[in-house]
This record gives C-alpha cells, structure tokens and sequence, in this order.
C-alpha cells in the first residue's frame, strides 16, 4: 500500500504540474514535483528520495519539453541533500520545512540553469544576472506558499509514516 501511494502522489504530482501549468502561478514559477521530492527527502530515506526525485524530474522534463534528463538530475541531487540534511538535523519544524523547500527551489533552479548552460541551451529567464536572481526569488516564494497545503495533504496520506518518523526523530534528538 505505501509503494502505491508513492507512485500515485508521483503521477498526480507531474499531472497536476500538466494541468496548472496555464495558470500563471504555476506557469514558470510553482513546481510541484520539486515541492514533492524535498518531501520525500524530509522522511530521512535519500534512496526514496533519490528514486522520486529522478522520476518526478524526468516525468517534469517530459511534460515541458525541455532537455529530458536536466530536471531529473536536478530533482535526484536535490531530493538526496535533503535527504541527507534532514537525517543529520531534525527538520520537523513547519518553519525548518519550509526553509527547506525555499533552499531547495533556489538549489534546484541555479542547478538546473547551470546544466543548460554547460549544454549550450537557451533559458529566458537566464540572460543577466538580474533577472536570473529575479526568476530565483519568485520561484522561492511560489515554492514555499505551494508547499504549505501540499506538505499537509502529504502528512495525511502518509499518517502511519510521519507518525513513526516523529517518534524516531524525538528518540533520537531529544532522549
């Protein structure tokens, strides 16, 4: 039953990227694969978060007809410093949580700008330094607001597990 949560939130996550990307919001700035691997990073598997980052990234790049390969890479780095970071540091804190999402967005957004320019591919929101810091922080924010109800409709589907990964976390940080 896990595994098909996994892959149902992973399908619906690159479907619903589909569906809003004709909405401003969601256009150039929100990205909701990105919001749902850094999820799975913050439960403190990097081999899930890997596996989740690389399709989400692939199944991104898929849809918007970018360079495939690029948003996959991005999202399996990402997905496994978060996941790295969050065994070593408690990252339960709604606060830390969303921190997290908004290093993640500007990690993943420099990342992936970084890849294509080493691939010699054109991005408009990357000819100057302003307006790349421009397209940075307007994804931060869209991230972070996007990850709030994504983060709690997340915990519900994955109640036994959150239950059980904040009992870990107080076993280990706090006794």
């Amino acid at each position: 039953m896990h595994t098909f949560k996994i892959v149902a939130t992973i399908v619906l996550a690159i479907l619903l990227q589909a569906l809003l990307s004709n909405l401003d919001f969601f256009r150039g700035y929100a990205d909701l694969p990105l919001i749902v691997t850094v999820y799975y990073g913050l439960q403190r598997s990097p081999m899930l978060a890997m596996f989740c980052g690389l399709a989400l990234g692939l199944g991104g790049d898929s849809i918007s007809g970018g360079v495939l390969g690029v948003g996959g890479f991005a999202k399996t780095l990402i997905g496994y410093m978060v996941a790295s970071v969050s065994v070593r540091f408690s990252l339960e804190n709604p606060l830390a949580r969303l921190a997290t999402v908004a290093i993640a967005s500007a990690a993943n957004t420099l990342l992936f700008v970084a890849l294509y320019q080493m691939l010699d591919q054109p991005l408009s929101h990357a000819d100057s330094w302003q307006e790349l810091g421009r397209t940075t922080g307007w994804k931060v924010v869209a991230d972070t607001v996007a990850a709030v109800p994504i983060f709690i409709v997340l915990d519900r589907v994955f109640s036994e597990q959150t239950a059980a990964r904040r009992m870990a976390i107080k076993k280990r940080f706090y006794e």
